[in-house]
């Protein structure tokens, strides 16, 4: 895999980018505003723009901007600026998350105009945000040896690694993955059944009960990890369809009716996110050529997936039935869409520009 170094500093940088939101988010903002209604307000309004607004900001980034090292930055400084400067809470909420959109939209290019064809680098680099994520609930929370100071220090350093060795790298354009379309032909549709089935996924992710999360806080982080980590891997080894297939029945069952079971929920968890590089590159190999945009499209179905858990709460009773019908239907628009097997390295050039 080339550009294996960018590929370090972006996922560690998204460790500490997503560390330091949810240390804002749960140490300065969930702390001091004390109603629950506004804090829920929050929380929505921080994914709508750190998630949707991605779209947008992708779209200005392939217009205009060549080095995606700028959005990278500029999302890390966006992101100091919330955690350093004494704002009220809700500004300190909208500064990071737009700091996160920015960041990941830099992030996220890198991760797929690098790939080579393949989907194993954008699942390592989207992998690290679950363990930011934790962990900046953690220490947010519990106020420990963390502090405001520590935090902008971790996103100066990152700034300065990206600045110091990332500047030269420039965004490739048309980039073409090594995989011919599945069982649907249409791009449009493609990239619509994709969307759909992140949408699908994200809903299950937030109305999925782990009644053993508390006690062992890390381990629901620990297991998204890996399972973003392995799945590209997983799919450019033995093939997108397969993997996505496997894993999404797999853990449809294991999610749904063996939740309270630490490791049985915990394997379904590593295998109901091994199939997110695989929705993402399916379409980014539709908008080739408009790389943030498609990332942005994916977050953009994943805050999608958030909003009713906001405001529809499901019954214990019903949940295992619904989860499991939910990855059953997410797991038919994959089948639909997701290719059947990775091209050796050299045909896919060939067979990627006959479909673009």
């Amino acid at each position: 895999m080339i550009h294996k170094r960018s590929l370090i500093i972006y996922s560690i940088s998204h460790l500490v980018v997503d560390f330091a939101c949810f240390f804002v988010l749960y140490g300065n903002f969930s702390s001091k505003v004390l109603d629950l209604d506004k804090i829920a307000i929050g929380f929505l309004l921080y994914n709508a723009i750190a998630f949707a607004f991605q779209m947008i900001i992708g779209i200005v980034v392939d217009k205009f901007i060549k080095h995606h090292f700028i959005p990278a930055i500029i999302g890390i400084a966006l992101v100091g600026i919330g955690v350093i400067i004494p704002f009220t809470p809700f500004i300190k909420l909208c500064i990071c998350a737009l700091g996160n959109g920015f960041f990941h939209i830099g992030g996220g290019i890198n991760s797929l105009c690098y790939s080579n064809g393949k989907m194993a680098r954008s699942g390592i680099f989207i992998s690290f945000g679950a363990l930011g994520v934790a962990l900046g609930t953690y220490f947010g929370k519990n106020a420990l040896i963390i502090n405001d100071k520590t935090v902008a220090f971790s996103l100066l350093t990152s700034l300065i690694f990206i600045l110091a060795f990332l500047r030269k790298e420039k965004t490739i354009s048309n980039v073409h993955f090594n995989f011919t379309s599945g069982i649907v032909k249409s791009s449009e549709w493609i990239i619509y059944l994709s969307l759909f089935s992140i949408i699908i996924r994200s809903l299950v992710g937030f109305y999925t009960p782990i009644p053993w999360r508390n006690s062992f806080f890390m381990l629901p982080a620990i297991c998204v990890f890996i399972g973003k980590f392995i799945g590209g891997m997983l799919a450019d080894k033995f093939s997108p369809k397969k993997v996505s297939l496997v894993s999404l029945l797999m853990s449809a069952l294991l999610l749904s009716f063996y939740n309270s079971n630490i490791i049985l929920c915990s394997l379904g968890l590593i295998l109901f996110n091994i199939v997110t590089s695989v929705t993402l590159c399916t379409v980014c190999s539709k908008l080739n050529k408009n790389l943030g945009f498609s990332f942005g499209l994916t977050t953009f179905a994943l805050f999608l997936g958030t909003i009713p858990s906001f405001f529809i709460s499901i019954p214990e009773y019903i949940r295992p039935f619904l989860i499991f019908s939910l990855c059953i239907t997410s797991l038919f628009f994959i089948f639909l869409v997701t290719p059947k097997i990775s091209l050796k390295k050299g045909e896919f050039y060939e067979k990627s520009v006959k479909e673009h």
